[in-house]
């Protein structure tokens, strides 16, 4: 069998290097060409910056790994900054599927777009409950599929408890602690009155928040939001009859409201931004889905 000479060896390197430098170039130029660059998409007309939020809303980026999308506010937060920084987008439409999530992490995504200049339109896909609809009350407006599902103002703390499970698999347990709550919440022994009141009471201050938030965001009375803090969701039908709500459309409806809300004329262009994930996001993602994923 014929060998390669070192000479032939070095050349084939070169000629390898040299194709990828050439595709690069060649994506750079179809990229710029094409209207697109970078992490964002660039017009030169009006145009009406979309923006997904799908998943749970959490600060934890791989948290949805094995039970669907995860959505964070960084994530969030640095669309709606690149949308209110770029000339040309004067509206920004927030599609919205999502069951909820981290109150904070919820919050921080309210507070951004209370700041926004530019309307803000949520068009509500199948889900915009609790953390998503907390989200949401901060747009200009609104709208829903009559069947969507809107609302499930409230919040939720669950503690699991496996002592008795522990106890028949021969598990023991040995805490060793400086602070008297640091282990609040351990599933090896039941939780205390005491540190049973001190939960409930923040719990009731995160739900005075979201109460008082989304009065304030929806122009209603808290005693209004309050009436309907129990946790349900609404058909989209009986969130605009509740106040909870602008209007019924589909994802088409939206965009032409805030397009017209952002003094677009004609049909309007819509953006987005370009996701992209470094070689650790993907090497992890596949790993954490293909391995792990299999055994849990």
């Amino acid at each position: 069998m014929a060998k390669w000479g070192t000479g032939k060896i070095v050349g084939v390197t070169f000629l390898c290097i040299f194709v990828l430098f050439i595709f690069c170039v060649g994506c750079f130029f179809i990229g710029l060409f094409s209207g697109s660059f970078g992490r964002t998409s660039y017009t030169l007309g009006e145009s009406v910056y979309e923006i997904r939020l799908e998943g749970v809303i959490s600060a934890d980026k791989y948290s949805g790994l094995f039970g669907g999308g995860t959505v964070t506010p960084e994530e969030i937060i640095s669309q709606l900054d690149e949308a209110g920084k770029n000339p040309n987008v004067k509206a920004i439409l927030l599609r919205v599927n999502s069951p909820g999530g981290s109150p904070a992490a919820s919050q921080e995504i309210y507070e951004e777009i209370k700041k926004m200049e530019k309307p803000v339109v949520v068009s509500v896909s199948d889900t915009c409950a609790s953390g998503a609809y907390y989200i949401a009350s901060a747009a200009d407006k609104i709208i829903a599929n009559r069947s969507s599902s809107v609302g499930s103002i409230g919040v939720i703390m669950q503690i699991p408890n496996y002592e008795d499970l522990y106890e028949k698999l021969g598990l023991k347990y040995t805490t060793i602690k400086q602070g008297k709550y640091k282990d609040v919440g351990s599933p090896d022994r039941p939780i205390t009155k005491e540190e049973m009141k001190l939960l409930e009471t923040q719990l009731k201050e995160i739900y005075r928040q979201f109460i008082s938030d989304v009065a304030e965001a929806r122009s209603m009375d808290v005693s209004e939001v309050e009436e309907l803090a129990t946790g349900w969701v609404f058909l989209g039908t009986e969130a605009l009859e509740l106040g909870l709500i602008d209007g019924i459309g589909n994802y088409k409806d939206a965009i032409n409201i805030a397009a017209e809300l952002g003094g677009i004329k004609g049909e309007p262009i819509v953006i987005r931004q370009k996701i992209s994930y470094s070689i650790l996001d993907l090497i992890l993602g596949y790993y954490l889905n293909s391995v792990i994923g299999k055994i849990f």
